[in-house]
C-alpha cells in the first residue's frame, strides 16, 4: 500500500499536471486500476470486508463445546480428545462436518507442567 503522502502526489500528477493514469502507473510502478482509485477518492480510504458466515460452526460449535466438557468424564482424564475422534463423535451423531474443519485440540503437556517444588 502506498503512503498518503504518494497518493496525493499521484491524484496531483493526474488532476492538476494532466498526466494520463497510464502514465502515472508507469512511473511509480503500481497498477492502473491503483492509480485509478486514488484519483477517484480524495483520501484513500481502508475498505474492510465484512465477517463471512461460518454456519457450520453455528451448527456445531454449542456441542464440540459440550463435548469437550464431557470428554475428561469419559476418557479418564487421560486420553485426549483428538480431531479425529471429535470428527467421528460428531458424524456418529448425523452432523455434516468435514474432516479437516475439526478444529486441533490442544491438551496441556504433562510434562510440560511446574511441579509444587518449583512454584514454590
Amino acid at each position: 500500500m502506498l503512503k498518503v503522502d504518494q497518493a496525493h502526489v499521484i491524484r496531483h500528477k493526474v488532476l492538476v499536471d494532466g498526466r494520463s493514469q497510464r502514465q502515472v502507473a508507469k512511473e511509480f510502478g503500481i497498477s492502473r486500476v491503483t492509480v485509478r482509485k486514488y484519483v477517484e477518492e480524495a483520501v484513500p480510504i481502508r475498505k474492510e470486508a465484512e465477517p463471512r458466515a461460518r454456519p457450520v460452526w453455528d451448527a456445531v460449535g454449542p456441542r464440540i463445546d459440550a463435548l469437550l466438557a464431557e470428554s475428561a468424564l469419559w476418557t479418564g482424564g487421560k486420553q485426549q480428545l483428538t480431531a479425529t475422534r471429535l470428527h467421528e463423535l460428531l458424524v456418529s451423531e448425523g452432523q455434516r462436518v468435514g474432516v479437516h474443519w475439526c478444529p486441533v485440540i490442544e491438551q496441556p503437556n504433562p510434562r510440560n507442567r511446574l511441579t509444587p517444588h518449583e512454584l514454590s
